[in-house]
């Protein structure tokens, strides 16, 4: 039997949106509960995030995730680190649901981020599986020591993931699908100084494939089919709004939003999101502000001890 909790707001998302929501409601005395699978979200694959301010050296994006989980215990945010599973509404209530807990919920903040897109090729399911194909940073660097690596993307990321490994693994390669990158000219400099980085251009996978330990991936390069070998490869060709867990009504609602709606999605999970961390936090804090003023002005509803 599921344990079953009833709460005002409840949010869903580990990252700095629904970090930032949460303790601004909890320290409104908003009753609240945070479920997650994990806590920090994307912002963990980040090499150094530059662009925050009060962080004039930047600050790696393993550290900063790590400060989330300490200021949520801090604020008194409950936290659930239990995988969604499946998100519904009945009547004027959400339910969200775990593997092992229901909760009821008048309000609802989703701000569960994206999640990589994929290359679709044959083998890549496979070399996934098999541990030699990635698409995140956070929890693979360990693996990456004095290894030959492929990164395929033209964008920060794949430029980030690269500059991640600068320092660990043996030869890194950038795979683009043409000759020009979206990288920002900062990013783009690092690499081209680095000895062990090099970008090629005009290759486009056509499959990976398994053997002797190695990944082989097949390549569209100018028109000719070529063959690399890589110990592992990360694929980074961008991302997409994680709300796959929303009942087919609230995915409607999601494409199209309701004013007056108790159902909130906030950070990266919002279509055309620029995905920075700033702009996250900000959405959350936003959003959480409006939500306790029309608490206590529409509802006459005073918060509760913490």
């Amino acid at each position: 039997m599921k344990n079953k909790l009833i709460t005002k707001v409840a949010l869903i998302g580990g990252g700095p949106a629904c970090a930032t929501a949460a303790i601004q409601l909890a320290r409104s005395g908003i009753e609240i509960v945070l479920v997650s699978k994990e806590i920090g979200g994307t912002i963990k694959n980040a090499n150094l995030v530059e662009n925050l301010i009060g962080y004039p050296h930047g600050v790696v994006g393993k550290d900063f995730a790590k400060s989330f989980q300490l200021q949520l215990t801090k604020a008194g945010v409950p936290i659930i680190l239990e995988e969604v599973l499946i998100v519904e509404q009945t009547g004027n209530k959400y339910t969200t649901k775990t593997a092992e807990t229901e909760i009821i919920s008048e309000y609802l903040f989703i701000g569960t981020g994206s999640v990589p897109k994929k290359l679709d090729v044959e083998g890549e399911k496979e070399a996934f599986l098999n541990r030699k194909l990635f698409y995140e940073m956070y929890n693979v660097k360990q693996f990456t020591d004095k290894k030959n690596i492929g990164i395929i993307g033209s964008g920060d990321v794949a430029y980030d993931y690269a500059l991640n490994l600068q320092n660990v693994a043996n030869k890194i390669a950038i795979i683009r699908r043409t000759d020009k990158t979206s990288s920002l000219p900062i990013l783009q400099k690092r690499v081209n100084n680095a000895d062990n980085i090099i970008v090629l251009n005009n290759s486009v996978i056509k499959k990976f494939e398994l053997k002797d330990d190695k990944i082989f991936l097949y390549v569209e390069e100018d028109g000719k089919l070529i063959t690399m070998v890589k110990d592992l490869v990360f694929v980074a060709i961008g991302r997409k709004p994680n709300y796959d867990f929303l009942s087919e009504d609230l995915v409607s609602e999601y494409n199209n939003p309701k004013t007056d709606s108790k159902l909130k999605f906030v950070g990266d999970v919002n279509k055309d999101n620029f995905r920075q961390v700033s702009i996250a936090m900000g959405d959350g804090m936003k959003v959480a502000m409006e939500t306790v003023k029309r608490i206590i002005e529409k509802e006459g509803y005073h918060g509760t001890s913490r």
